[in-house]
């Protein structure tokens, strides 16, 4: 650490965020970027500081001013979300829906917004022992942390560093943008960018004109209480660098477009070619898997399968859990077999009731076993 640091610098990056200070019901809305509310929330959680203790920490990090530099804006979608907090949803005649197995009230459902595939680069400025303690914490966290809600994880330490600087602005400044592989070639070596940004007035400042008053400040968490401070949108300017981390997902260009001709042309040719039959199971075939995604809008026979749902979803399910980009699960692989079996009897066992008396039923009248867990030998 250097002598005296007065500047923290968390990397908020992830998959997916949420940083609601307007929420109101059932609908959860984002703001741009994190809330004070928010960041505040990932220290206490570092430090292991529950709800009820947070009203007496948060009377010193209330001291600590907040910088946001967008480095990745995101783009915005809703989910939806269940929670059985025994409120309960009200029907047509205005009684409390019960659940019928229960007696209980029904879970809420609320539509939820998301950030997915934003990256943040925030600064606390305060006292150093504030700063160096909520540095130790970040470093070395008793709970994990998460972007917002406990659903959104960060995909790179948040942890980012410590400085000593003038203001916000000068510390936003400071730390470089970092462009995955491939951007270099749109920015070029020792180009700089221009980011926005946005910095939080010190208490007792005079705010100017273009400064916008937000209640985002906790008193307390577990309730809803909120002070507020000055904000002001700014912009820095900073040097580009590449980065070493690989992007979150498969370039999109990489992604087969199932509309085309082509596509069509090659699932067809590979469906007769298998008879119509799933090569894993031997049941009707509905439809085509890639077992890779390096001749994309060129496949050939070799890049199919073809495979019934069960079997299909099986192998989409491995394929996601082990974060295969290019080469896929091959569901004719003998070597493989084991595992996709495995994951066909989870999907019976959790799927909903009426679904697996479904694939059971197809199961007995194809007379096959190959639902179990672990083969006949």
């Amino acid at each position: 650490m250097s002598s005296n640091p007065n500047t923290l610098f968390l990397r908020l990056a992830g998959p997916m965020q949420s940083w609601g200070t307007s929420s109101q019901l059932q609908i959860r809305r984002t703001d741009e970027c994190p809330s004070k509310s928010g960041v505040l929330g990932i220290v206490l959680c570092a430090m292991g500081i529950s709800r009820e203790d947070s009203r007496r920490e948060l009377q010193h990090l209330q001291q600590l001013t907040m910088g946001v530099r967008i480095d990745r804006g995101g783009d915005r979608g809703w989910d939806y979300h269940t929670t059985g907090a025994k409120f309960g949803i009200l029907s047509a005649d205005g009684k409390i829906k019960n659940t019928a197995s229960t007696g209980e009230p029904e879970t809420q459902l609320s539509r939820r917004q998301y950030l997915y595939d934003a990256s943040f680069l925030v600064a606390l400025q305060g006292p150093p022992l504030i700063i160096e303690s909520c540095a130790n914490a970040l470093e070395d966290p008793v709970w994990p942390v998460f972007l917002g809600r406990k659903s959104c994880v960060p995909s790179e330490p948040v942890f980012s560093g410590l400085g000593c600087f003038v203001d916000l602005s000068d510390a936003l400044s400071s730390l470089p943008w970092q462009a995955r592989p491939g951007e270099m070639e749109r920015y070029g070596h020792g180009s700089t960018r221009t980011l926005d940004a946005y910095t939080e007035l010190p208490a007792g400042s005079t705010h100017s004109n273009n400064a916008r008053l937000v209640y985002d400040v906790p008193r307390v968490f577990g309730f809803h209480s909120h002070g507020s401070r000055w904000l002001i949108a700014d912009k820095v300017t900073v040097k580009v660098e590449i980065s070493n981390r690989r992007p979150p997902s498969v370039p999109w260009s990489r992604r087969p477009d199932y509309q085309s001709a082509q596509w069509r042309a090659a699932r067809s040719g590979r469906l007769v070619s298998d008879d119509y039959l799933c090569v894993f199971c031997k049941s009707e075939a509905q439809e085509v898997h890639h077992v890779t995604y390096e001749n994309v809008g060129s496949e050939t026979n070799d890049d199919l399968r073809s495979l019934c749902k069960v079997c299909h979803d099986a192998c989409t399910m491995l394929e996601y859990g082990r974060g295969l980009q290019l080469r896929r699960i091959d569901p004719s692989d003998p070597s493989q077999r084991e595992e996709i079996l495995g994951q066909i009897n989870r999907i019976l066992t959790e799927r909903r009731l009426g679904r697996r008396r479904e694939l059971l039923e197809k199961s007995r009248l194809t007379g096959r076993d190959f639902f179990e867990a672990t083969p006949s030998t």
